[in-house]
């Protein structure tokens, strides 16, 4: 029920940081998905394609997806069976995650930057329900590159506390009870089988 109630508690994090975040990602960048939609975004000097797409795939799934492959690292680290695929799914998560965050906050940073940075005007602080005004870089950082990253991560826990937790302990459940079923029906057996005076040295025999 515990592990359940884990899994319900992080999928439900996850659906609601990714929507926030991917939401609030396409409200920021809503020029890349309008008029600069097919201007043309060099990720480097061999690598151009469309801004929409640089922004969609290399900014906003890349960041998400570098928080999941840090969950899947973390639980992987924290599993309590160490074998070589959770040490091998480890090591694969945990550079993962170090590419594909670094490279989701870069690209953000210059597409976003690219039109609320100009002319090196530092734009004005950003009016928010309840927290009032944040500055644009708090905003940016902590209210929308954090929950984005934070919605991945707890799919990556979830995911693997599925797979490394949950599971086994629900196969070791029914293992066990399918061997306590197994030897109650022996029992109930060699009891039919017995006369009374016999079973009891059957059962020392």
């Amino acid at each position: 029920m515990r592990g359940r109630i884990v899994l319900a508690i992080c999928l439900l994090l996850s659906i609601g940081l990714l929507l926030y975040g991917v939401a609030l990602g396409v409200e920021m960048g809503h020029e890349w998905f309008a008029e600069k939609s097919t201007d043309q975004w060099h990720m480097n000097n061999y690598f151009v394609i469309d801004a929409k797409y640089a922004y969609c795939i290399f900014g906003l799934a890349t960041l998400a997806v570098g928080g999941l492959c840090t969950g899947l690292a973390v639980s992987t680290f924290l599993a309590h069976k160490k074998t070589v695929k959770c040490a091998l799914l480890q090591v694969g998560s945990f550079f993962a995650a170090i590419v594909m965050s670094g490279l989701g906050f870069n690209t953000l940073n210059f597409m976003l930057g690219s039109f609320y940075w100009t002319n090196m005007q530092y734009p004005p602080p950003v009016a928010v329900p309840i927290l009032g005004s944040v500055d644009v870089w708090n905003f940016y950082f902590f209210l929308f590159i954090i929950p984005l990253w934070a919605g991945g991560l707890f799919f990556g826990l979830a995911a693997t506390h599925y797979a490394f937790v949950y599971t086994p302990h629900q196969k070791a459940v029914a293992v066990i009870a399918g061997k306590q079923q197994l030897i109650l029906a022996e029992s109930a057996v060699l009891t039919r089988e017995c006369s009374p005076k016999e079973a009891p040295n059957q059962f020392l025999n």
